[in-house]
């Protein structure tokens, strides 16, 4: 078999999570708050009445909802009722562990399309000849393995989905697929797969600017595409939930999204903890990102401020590598220079985490997705800085869901470990944005080749 490799490393990271999926909460967190009572009652009187009369309030986007729903019913013919086994939670956190093999398969075949691109444009003759007739760089196939092992055996993405039980694997998907899509110039499906990121969180906006970037770099007719796609997909998203009466709680999930928790930070240990930590110290109290810092200008605004002013250089910088050499020509990126696309992509999620406020612990897990390809094909650096970022992820998470009472006892025992991972992840970021700002001479060299 051509890609036995990737085979026995899906089977290891399914393994991974089968063996954590039947487990319950450690303590009522979102498995037992949120997803078992809205599997249940959606199972039993349909999307459109957990949209009204849901409990707790539901304020999630309707795709993961609607599957939630379809596996609650599934649930019911084995459970009439439905009173809670181990296998229900199986069923719930199923769809992020689908979501976190493809997004490994997925960076695998990436990786190994970007590796052949370096050596065409290095003219390297490194490869060596697969039973099958083909022709497979050995050192590629490295680098494609390591890539998706990043993702399929990071404990931190093992964590959120089959443990944690929560859907970030799913958006990141979509996230991926659609970039995947932009970069092959398939921009109608760019457009439907970031519409269904979309419809299942809003997080995925983030990817926004890159993918329409990356239409106009390659013409209007790809806008029109790519827009189209969107469009389609968005539009089918609201009239299923119109045609139920629900229209108005589905459009409140996205309008109420921002402010429904104003805290600077929601367990997020970034530079807001860091200023939410202090408030405390200095006012005894937290204070909210609604509170004005000049006239009507509040935190919540300056935090989006600074992500824009973020998301333009990064956008920036990776117009200018692309840019060729000869004044007024547009030339689509080459296969080897298109990873920086998976480098841009992570950043812009890196920095959505780490500028704007009300983020969740979790919000950065699409970023581990992105950066696995840079830290696996870009040498040992940026490999450092990915194992590094892996490992504050997994704290944080771990601080926030400890798996056993030991563990949080002895996060307790640390004075101030929350604001020395807020310093880590700080730290991390400015070392992530400097890794892609600085323009190595490896680069230098691919893009005058792609510029020919």
């Amino acid at each position: 078999m051509k890609h036995w490799k990737l085979l026995v490393l899906l089977a290891i990271g399914l393994a991974l999570r089968l063996a954590l999926m039947p487990l319950p909460d450690p303590y009522p967190a979102d498995l037992t708050t949120f997803w078992l009572p809205w599997m249940n009652f959606g199972a039993t009187h349909g999307l459109g009445q957990l949209y009204q009369h849901g409990e707790p309030v539901v304020n999630y986007p309707p795709l993961y909802l609607a599957l939630l729903t379809f596996l609650g019913r599934l649930y019911g013919v084995l459970r009439p009722g439905f009173d809670y086994t181990p296998l229900q939670s199986v069923l719930i956190k199923l769809p992020a562990v689908v979501a976190d093999l493809i997004v490994g398969a997925m960076l695998y075949f990436a990786a190994l399309r970007v590796a052949a691109g370096e050596l065409r444009a290095n003219g390297s003759g490194l490869a060596t000849e697969t039973a099958a007739g083909d022709t497979q760089p050995s050192k590629g196939l490295t680098m494609a393995l390591l890539a998706a092992g990043l993702w399929l055996l990071n404990p931190a993405t093992i964590y959120v989905s089959s443990y944690w039980a929560q859907v970030d694997a799913i958006h990141t998907m979509w996230m991926v697929a659609a970039l995947l899509a932009a970069l092959g110039k398939r921009w109608t499906w760019s457009g439907l797969l970031i519409g269904l990121g979309l419809l299942t969180k809003l997080q995925a906006a983030i990817l926004l600017p890159l993918l329409l970037m990356l239409a106009w770099w390659n013409g209007w007719r790809a806008v029109g595409r790519w827009s189209a796609g969107l469009a389609a997909i968005l539009l089918l998203g609201i009239l299923t939930p119109m045609v139920a009466g629900v229209l108005g709680p589905v459009l409140n999930a996205y309008t109420g999204a921002v402010g429904f928790y104003p805290a600077l930070s929601m367990n997020a240990y970034n530079p807001w903890y860091l200023v939410q930590a202090a408030s405390v110290q200095l006012l005894d109290q937290p204070l909210l990102d609604s509170a004005r810092v000049i006239g009507p200008v509040t935190l919540r605004w300056v935090g989006l401020a600074l992500l824009a002013g973020y998301v333009l250089a990064i956008l920036w910088t990776l117009g200018r590598r692309w840019q060729p050499r000869q004044p007024g020509l547009v030339r689509w990126p080459a296969t080897s220079q298109q990873l920086d696309g998976f480098f841009a992509s992570g950043l812009l999620v890196f920095g959505f985490f780490m500028l704007a406020t009300e983020m969740h612990e979790r919000y950065v897990l699409p970023a581990l997705a992105f950066l696995a390809l840079p830290a696996a094909l870009r040498g040992r650096q940026r490999l450092l800085a990915y194992l590094l970022l892996s490992g504050v992820i997994l704290l944080n998470l771990l601080r926030v869901l400890p798996f056993a009472p030991a563990v949080y006892q002895l996060f307790e025992r640390i004075p101030a470990d929350r604001v020395l991972m807020a310093l880590a992840s700080t730290a991390l970021f400015a070392w992530w944005t400097l890794l892609y700002l600085r323009v190595s001479r490896a680069t230098g060299r691919t893009s005058q080749v792609a510029a020919q």
